[in-house]
């Protein structure tokens, strides 16, 4: 595995010559379509290929999706065979510095050798195109009662007025005309801050959104991070080596070089429109609500570039396999705030934050208050469901899980709710120890295997 993708298009270089790349060179329809070839492979055994559709109705470029479709694919796209590796390392660098996760994870992210870099050349500015239309994008809508074509897989740059803060978020874009789309950023984002700051000013935000690239750069766009943390530092340090980046053509922007496509403009203060419905994993389309509105200036591309995007509804889709990179790399932060976590899992269905389930170290009735610390913080701030297990639980497990909670939880003393949230403390150890066979026996059965016949 190399030091970081040079771009997209090496990752998928990479994934043909894996067979883990499928080119569907049919002609596809990006109203559907194209979505609903990419939900029935993402369900299949393994998550399925990546998909590269060469053919797309009305547009001449290409679209890839289910880039991260599978734990394997994640990593690879990080540039390691597992993801556990860079959980590794980022311990291990997190134990060099002092303070909170968030202060160590600001001190390893300030070092040099991660701060992006000045591009020599940048393939992102090959072609500036002479009308700056979205109708030239490939765009998908994905299930029928979506609002129209989104843009899903973006990497949207800010920066704040008064601090020069960066950020990088990835928020999808709904293609409301030719020249107008919305952006469906969070309340409490950086680029919700960034946006409050240029508002306080009177004064439009620049917006840059680059498409492709190394594809660190766009998991890290898609990570909840801590405030004040760059996302491109953060991709370099997952890479390991820096991220280079070319400057926008009409603002301060920067972008990175290796990006397919890149879309620039601006956000005026105070302006909306709604956006929405939009399919999401819970099997329902989130309503319309009112958004910024970006205000598209220009674009530049590649030579032949290649749109990506994801296709976000019902799991297993490769916003599972994210979450699931997300888990690992949370789990060395996690410990060094809460240094009785053990395990930690995100189930598939529940998308990173509507469930959790963590193995831990606490005294017999300590996890009541553990329940309430752990709510505190960000990254379980939404989580709907908290079971915490004992130690020895394999919260990877879901039924020795299922079987551990059910088992060892009184409702009226184990079981909190506070605002619409409800955590269970299933780390009592039952009265008369745990049934299983001894240690001698165990080994004898084991030696004496081949005498029983059984294999």
């Amino acid at each position: 595995m190399p030091r970081g993708w040079e771009d997209l298009r090496s990752f998928l270089a990479s994934l043909e010559d894996r067979g883990e790349l499928h080119r569907v060179r049919a002609e596809v329809d990006p109203r559907l379509e194209i979505a609903a070839i990419t939900d029935r492979v993402s369900k299949g055994a393994g998550g399925g290929r990546a998909l590269l559709f060469e053919r797309v109705r009305g547009h001449r470029f290409p679209v890839a999706t289910n880039l991260f479709g599978s734990r394997q694919r994640t990593a690879w796209a990080l540039g390691v065979e597992a993801v556990e590796t860079i959980a590794a390392r980022l311990g291990r660098e997190l134990g060099t510095a002092t303070g909170s996760a968030d202060e160590r994870l600001q001190a390893v992210l300030a070092r040099p050798e991660f701060a992006p870099l000045p591009a020599t050349e940048a393939p992102c500015l090959e072609i500036t195109e002479p009308i700056a239309d979205f109708s030239l994008l490939p765009a998908l809508q994905a299930w029928p009662g979506d609002g129209g074509r989104f843009i899903t897989l973006p990497q949207v740059f800010t920066r704040d007025p008064e601090t020069g803060e960066p950020n990088c978020g990835m928020y999808r874009m709904q293609i409301f005309d030719g020249s107008n789309a919305g952006l469906h950023w969070r309340p409490g984002s950086d680029a919700a801050r960034h946006h409050a700051a240029w508002r306080r000013l009177g004064k439009n935000m620049p917006v840059a959104v680059a498409l492709g690239g190394d594809p660190a750069l766009t998991y890290a766009a898609g990570t909840p991070l801590p405030r004040g943390i760059d996302e491109v530092a953060y991709a370099g340090f997952l890479r390991g080596a820096p991220v280079a980046m070319a400057p926008c053509t009409s603002c301060d922007l920067a972008v990175p070089a290796g990006a397919e496509f890149v879309l620039e403009g601006y956000v005026e203060p105070g302006e909306e429109r709604l956006e929405g419905p939009f399919g999401n994993h819970t099997g329902s389309y989130a309503p319309p609500e009112p958004c910024p509105v970006f205000h598209l200036t220009g674009i530049t591309r590649r030579r032949e570039a290649i749109f990506p995007c994801t296709l976000v509804g019902p799991p297993p889709m490769e916003d599972c396999w994210l979450a699931k990179a997300g888990e690992r790399l949370l789990l060395p932060l996690l410990r060094i705030d809460f240094p009785e976590i053990v395990d930690l899992n995100f189930p598939i269905e529940t998308i990173f934050h509507g469930c959790a389930l963590l193995s831990v170290r606490t005294a017999a009735g300590g996890g009541r208050e553990l329940l309430r610390s752990l709510w505190g913080s960000r990254y379980f701030r939404s989580s709907r469901l908290l079971v915490l297990l004992a130690e020895g639980v394999d919260v990877q497990d879901l039924g020795q899980s299922y079987w551990q909670a059910v088992n060892r939880v009184d409702p009226e003393r184990d079981v909190v709710i506070e605002a619409a949230r409800i955590g269970i403390d299933a780390t009592r150890v039952q009265p008369g120890g745990r049934v299983e066979a001894e240690v001698e026996t165990k080994l004898r059965v084991k030696r004496r295997w081949h005498e029983y016949g059984l294999d």
